[in-house]
């Protein structure tokens, strides 16, 4: 699976958390977003890519909106 169809994969199932499960109820506690995003996580792992939203350190030279 490539990187996009993760991606496609991993919106789908955010949008589909709320939704009720009908049928499937019995698989409700399967976390499937964090199932894909551990996948996503992975392939950029495998191919030496850095994280997506890499966590930013505000320098006290950033101005502060609002401040």
């Amino acid at each position: 699976m490539d990187m996009n169809e993760l991606f496609y994969r991993h919106q789908m199932a955010l949008m589909a958390v709320d939704r009720p499960h009908g049928a499937s109820a019995r698989h409700a506690d399967f976390d499937l977003p964090g199932h894909y995003a551990d996948r996503i996580d992975a392939y950029r792992a495998r191919r030496g890519m850095s994280k997506y939203f890499p966590t930013a350190s505000r320098s006290k030279a950033s101005p502060v909106v609002g401040a």
